[in-house]
């Protein structure tokens, strides 16, 4: 972060009450630099703190999260067309933050067989959400298969973008 004022030599900096690090200010003592501390999402009061006083700006800095984008895979739905039979009981998604390579938890995935909602299930704690198979069967063998979508959202520690996926019908 970049500081601009008049007498900052000597300036020590916080934002939420956490001192920043790095602070160096230029030969002039009009301007500051400094890496800012960990902090909440939202605003902080920034202070800087010089030899002759300090100031302090309210809300003078502003934590955002970071976006991590996402992907959803889809798993096949395995069928037998003749007669008509499910080998697996389950559609499944998994939901993967591509920033932490770590599966997402607790989030809505909408699975769907053209315009019809087959059922949205929360991801588990491997970001795997199932919705059962059998009962949609007729409507994932007209469409050649299901979609599956994430809206995104916002956690504590991270903003998620949105992902789709796609998978067919497979006969084995």
């Amino acid at each position: 972060m970049t500081i601009t004022g008049t007498n900052l030599t000597g300036a020590t900096v916080t934002i939420g009450g956490n001192p920043a690090t790095g602070v160096m200010v230029n030969a002039t003592g009009t301007q500051l630099t400094a890496i800012t501390p960990p902090g909440a999402a939202g605003p902080a009061d920034v202070t800087v703190t010089t030899p002759g006083g300090s100031a302090t700006l309210v809300g003078g800095f502003t934590y955002v999260l970071p976006v991590h984008a996402t992907s959803l895979t889809a798993t096949p739905a395995l069928t037998k067309l003749f007669p008509p039979h499910v080998y697996f009981p389950f559609l499944t998604a998994t939901l993967t933050d591509q920033v932490t390579g770590l599966p997402v938890p607790n989030q809505p995935i909408l699975f769907k067989a053209g315009s019809n909602v087959l059922g949205i299930a929360n991801t588990d704690a491997q970001g795997v959400a199932r919705v059962n198979e059998t009962l949609t069967l007729t409507l994932i063998l007209i469409n050649h298969g299901y979609e599956v979508s994430f809206a995104g959202a916002v956690t504590p520690t991270a903003t998620l973008s949105p992902s789709s996926a796609g998978a067919p019908v497979i006969e084995p």
